[in-house]
């Protein structure tokens, strides 16, 4: 029920109930006046009856009317001047025939009453209905006082709450516990919208972190670009990183020439994202950066990273990276995998097909040494005049277009064939074609390609 039915219908309740019992205060006041001029009257009646006999009066000339009484005994009445021995007055003189009784002759009994008898009742009964109706008036008003008061405390909370709010002060609750109706309703509304504010605070805050969190992320990604290395005759390396429109998942790629005649690439994808992520790449590629450049093998290499990383990390954080090392000097291959969940892709040139390549090995960080060194496996083979390498992330799986389409593996090798035939910048202009716009995750490429002499 609506507040204006609430108020109509409260008042109009009260005020009925305050009618009646004024009704009933007037009709009974009205019955006592009665009472007290009946009385008065006959008071009155008697007593001057008995003055004016014993003064002798006579009555003048007057015009009489007549009226028969409820026991059939006619009267008449009538105002006009009376003779005393006091002088001249205007009496109501009622004339009654007493009929023959006992042998005496009927006759005439004349009564006096004051011509004036009753004459202030229309002021008592005027007094009491401006007394009642005043009364009735009064009450309706204090009621209608109350209820105004009680519907006006909850607004004059509300507006004491919105003002707070107005200033920044978003934590305050707005009250309303004794609001009914559309008042009720209007503090149901305004908290939602306070809560609304307040999620909207809560987003825009998340949404400034987050953005810092991107900007940092892309100024360390652009302070660890892989080394720039010039690989010798008849050999090129290629790295690509196409960055998530956000902060990304902090896959990365590295290229390492370690001066012995070596050339190495890695692709990595951290456990964890955002910032948390961005350092565990870092941690992750300074160590093996350290490894590879000192001219260790890619299974030491890893070893020493994972002890590294299990020493500082904290439980549960990891990172999955897979390495190819290349003797420029006869196309030996050394490949190792610490839990990554996407292979290499080899194009055989002679076979002219695409294999895949998946070393056995659990990630960097999980373990402290024996169980990691155990599950290391590294995959040597060789790289003959045409043949390359691939390495990429493993969401690179995952990529879906517009339309809903998924990359999948049979996409990521077509990409991989033309990383091969064409190179990294042609394969990324394809991918960011099939995305038409950027990933959703970061995405890492490393290529090896064993080009031969060149004349």
């Amino acid at each position: 029920m609506g507040i204006a039915a609430r108020f109509t219908l409260g008042l109009g309740l009260v005020a009925s109930i305050f009618a009646s019992i004024a009704a009933l205060v007037l009709l009974q006041g009205v019955q006592k006046m009665g009472t007290d001029l009946v009385n008065e009257a006959q008071s009155e009646l008697v007593a001057k009856s008995i003055q004016l006999e014993a003064d002798g009066a006579t009555r003048g000339a007057m015009q009489m009317s007549s009226r028969t009484t409820t026991t059939g005994i006619p009267v008449q009445t009538g105002v006009g001047p009376v003779t005393s021995s006091r002088g001249e007055e205007n009496v109501t003189v009622f004339l009654v025939n007493r009929p023959a009784k006992n042998g005496q002759p009927a006759e005439n009994v004349t009564m006096y009453a004051p011509a004036d008898v009753g004459g202030d009742t229309d002021m008592r009964v005027l007094a009491l209905i401006v007394l009642v109706c005043g009364a009735l008036v009064a009450a309706t008003v204090m009621m209608g006082a109350l209820t105004a008061r009680r519907l006006a405390a909850p607004l004059n909370e509300m507006v004491e709450d919105v003002m707070a709010i107005s200033r920044g002060h978003l934590d305050r609750q707005i009250r309303g516990e004794d609001a009914v109706g559309e008042v009720a309703h209007l503090a149901v509304a305004m908290e939602r919208m306070v809560d609304d504010l307040l999620e909207g605070q809560d987003n825009q805050e998340a949404l400034a972190a987050s953005e810092a969190e991107a900007d940092n992320m892309r100024e360390l990604r652009r302070n660890l670009q892989p080394m720039a290395i010039e690989p010798p005759a008849g050999w090129s390396i290629e790295t690509c990183l196409v960055e998530a429109g956000g902060a990304g998942t902090g896959d990365f790629v590295d290229a390492m020439d370690d001066g012995l005649g070596h050339i190495t690439a890695l692709v990595g994808a951290p456990a964890t994202h955002g910032m948390p992520g961005a350092l565990l790449m870092a941690m992750t590629r300074a160590y093996l950066r350290s490894g590879f450049l000192g001219g260790a093998e890619p299974s030491v290499a890893f070893d020493n990273a994972n002890t590294s990383l299990n020493r500082d990390l904290a439980r549960g954080l990891y990172c999955s990276v897979i390495a190819a090392r290349v003797d420029t000097e006869n196309g030996a291959v050394e490949m190792v995998s610490a839990g990554h969940q996407a292979p290499a892709i080899r194009w055989d040139a002679a076979a002219g097909q695409l294999r895949k390549l998946q070393p056995n090995g659990i990630a960097l960080g999980f373990d402290k040494g024996p169980i990691f060194r155990n599950s290391i496996e590294t995959l040597s083979l060789e790289l003959q005049i045409g043949d390359a390498v691939v390495l990429f992330s493993p969401l690179a799986f995952d990529c879906t277009s517009p339309s809903g389409k998924q990359l999948e593996e049979s996409g990521v090798y077509q990409l991989a064939k033309i990383a091969v035939d064409q190179g990294l910048d042609v394969m990324e202009e394809k991918l960011r074609g099939f995305l038409q716009g950027e990933p959703e995750t970061d995405l890492a490429f490393a290529l090896i390609r064993h080009q031969g002499d060149v004349a």
